[in-house]
């Protein structure tokens, strides 16, 4: 999410982007009239919409892969965010998102969430920012071994920081971490998420990087 975020200093316009990938082979393999079919889609993209003071943010993403006519992945989610005074040092923000990832047994999680954003700093060259939040997470996994289902239902605390850092002229470091945590009350356990993300941009000159 926090990557899709608009750095532009403009508003009222729209911004977006679509990315969809296609595999597909069907080559022999190993004994003579074998062969091994594979197809791959996977597809993502995200819109948003900056006005004076608001952003609104929806984002999506989709993985399918099918090899020897047995379905290996098929996950996807969508993710929807808005950010109330985004040019003020102190923004608040809502979002809500819906989730699948069948093979891992995941029917469906979907979650609602709340918080604050605060820039540390803004500058034309470093920017960091730190949010924290509530969320409420409904998730229904099958249990394939039990052949029943199971169902969560958890409150947590949603936190992250992002950074936006030139290393030299030519260089720049983007990085985006979360940490989520909450209590399990039927499993009478702590439940902790943490997601990383790190990204080099480097300069070759006025036109590409």
């Amino acid at each position: 999410m926090e990557k899709t975020r608009v750095e532009r200093d403009s508003s009222n316009y729209f911004t977006g982007k679509l990315g969809v990938n296609l595999n597909l082979f069907n080559r022999p393999v190993g004994t003579e009239g074998r062969t091994d079919h594979f197809v791959g889609i996977t597809g993502n993209g995200n819109i948003g919409y900056v006005s004076e003071n608001t952003t609104y943010l929806l984002m999506g993403s989709y993985n399918y892969v099918r090899l020897r006519g047995e379905t290996q992945i098929e996950t996807g989610y969508v993710h929807g965010r808005v950010t109330f005074k985004r040019k003020q040092r102190l923004s608040y923000e809502t979002y809500g998102q819906l989730q699948y990832d069948y093979n891992r047994g995941l029917e469906l999680r979907s979650l609602v969430g709340a918080g604050v954003r605060f820039r540390l700093v803004h500058s034309d060259d470093v920017r960091l920012n730190l949010g924290t939040g509530i969320m409420y997470e409904h998730e229904r996994w099958r249990n394939f071994q039990e052949a029943r289902y199971i169902e969560k239902h958890i409150p947590k605390m949603s936190n992250y920081v992002s950074i936006r850092l030139p290393l030299n002229p030519y260089l720049e470091l983007s990085s985006i971490h979360y940490y989520q945590f909450g209590y399990d009350q039927p499993s009478e356990m702590w439940r902790h998420r943490f997601s990383g993300d790190f990204s080099f941009t480097m300069k070759i000159n006025n036109r590409f990087q």
